[in-house]
């Protein structure tokens, strides 16, 4: 293995010779911005000449088939083909218990993408003597919640409510945690709030390395009308969609005829977000579409209006960048990860937390706005190809590994 530095159309690139890398993901069970970026990194290493593997206690079929298709998962756990309830949590705790890795022998380093990935890796390198890295897309928020979380709780998924359970109950885990993220040879996040948190939490510096947006897929479309604001998240209480339906009644006052279309794979909450619109007078004008495969969420981007993410407290949030590479404006709240992604007024707006109504004015300023609404447009696309791309992620995450294994001398790249 060996490293070079080169450029090509006044960018510089970096190039190391084939690394044999092992990737683990907490659980393939949702098709997520966290699930994405694990199977798109992976998918970049190898077509930087790495030889990848991908690792999780628990794999679904259903979770990004397309990808998956292409980057084959192993799965940790021996419960992973079983069909039994609270199989999700059952998963995780056995994966852990066991830790095989030997399953890992031969590969020159790990990414553990949050736990019990981490512990699993943290066993790899006491074991098998194999370095790893921790890549974090949020401090553990079983140990350390968000404000959201409080309110919320874990109560709609019962894995999640047994999984919540175990970490206050015992605090061993807390040590575990800790000594398994403090113990990586770097520590890798994905946005600088989360960077922020995690030295707040570990105590530990850390290297951020954005997740991209796949921009020849993500594009905008050949025109033609725009028929409603769009929102893609998750399905639980702690993203808020129900705000996104109370911002749509405000808009409906009026544009009467907006609508608003949710994607997303339908969970235990989604029963209640159905009747919150009924309770609105909004179930006409609210369409679930449930899981959409790419070609069918990249046509859902292009025939938005705007597009609305009400998340409170978002780590980092996908759903903006690949809106702004299909050419639409985003509307978010001015804090945390989106701060990050959407420059106000730009490429969107960035709305006070967490005032509805402001969010909905700005939304029907887009609506009535088409130039504000093609301009925006037009620059979020800009924004997200110099930044936000899968090749840069990959170019910056192959400079944190070759350090973890000390091709580049043990430098760690600077946050840039």
């Amino acid at each position: 293995m060996g490293y070079t530095r080169f450029s090509r159309g006044g960018l510089i690139f970096d190039s190391v010779g084939a690394i044999r890398v092992g990737i683990i993901h907490m659980g393939f069970f949702y098709n997520g911005g966290g699930e994405r970026t694990v199977l798109k990194q992976a998918r970049g290493l190898v077509e930087r000449g790495h030889e990848v593997a991908v690792f999780a206690p628990l794999v679904e079929e259903d979770c990004f088939p397309e990808l998956m298709e292409e980057t084959p998962v192993t799965p940790l756990s021996r419960i992973n083909s079983t069909r039994i309830p609270l199989k999700t949590a059952l998963a995780m705790v056995e994966a852990s218990l066991r830790a095989p890795t030997a399953l890992f022998r031969g590969l020159d380093v790990l990414v553990a993408h949050g736990q019990p990935s981490n512990w699993i890796a943290f066993k790899a390198w006491t074991r098998e003597n194999i370095p790893y890295v921790s890549y974090l897309h949020q401090a553990n928020r079983f140990l350390y919640p968000r404000r959201i979380d409080v309110e919320t709780g874990w109560g709609f998924d019962k894995s999640l409510h047994i999984l919540g359970l175990l970490h206050t109950r015992n605090p061993l885990l807390k040590k575990l945690d800790r000594e398994s993220i403090t113990h990586s040879r770097a520590i890798v996040t994905n946005s600088r709030w989360i960077e922020r948190k995690v030295y707040h939490c570990y105590g530990k510096g850390s290297i951020v390395c954005y997740p991209g947006v796949d921009v020849d897929s993500f594009k905008p479309g050949v025109g033609g009308p725009k028929k409603y604001i769009l929102t893609t998240n998750r399905h639980i209480p702690q993203k808020r969609i129900d705000w996104t339906i109370r911002c749509l009644k405000l808009v409906k006052e009026r544009h009467p005829d907006t609508r608003c279309l949710i994607t997303g794979e339908p969970t235990s909450y989604t029963r209640a977000l159905r009747e919150y619109c009924v309770k609105m007078g909004l179930e006409g004008s609210v369409e679930f579409v449930g899981n959409l495969p790419s070609g069918q969420l990249v046509k859902a981007y292009q025939e938005a209006y705007s597009y609305s993410y009400t998340s409170p407290e978002e780590d980092f949030g996908l759903g903006p960048l690949e809106a702004a590479a299909c050419g639409v404006p985003s509307v978010v709240w001015d804090y945390a990860g989106p701060r990050e992604t959407v420059v106000d007024q730009e490429t969107g707006f960035r709305v006070k937390p967490y005032q509805v109504e402001e969010m909905a004015r700005r939304h029907i300023e887009l609506l009535e706005d088409p130039g504000l609404r093609r301009s925006m447009g037009e620059r979020a696309r800009r924004f997200v190809e110099r930044r936000f791309t899968w090749e840069r992620h990959c170019g910056r995450l192959e400079r944190v590994l070759a350090s973890a294994i000390g091709i580049l001398g043990g430098c760690n790249p600077t946050n840039t």
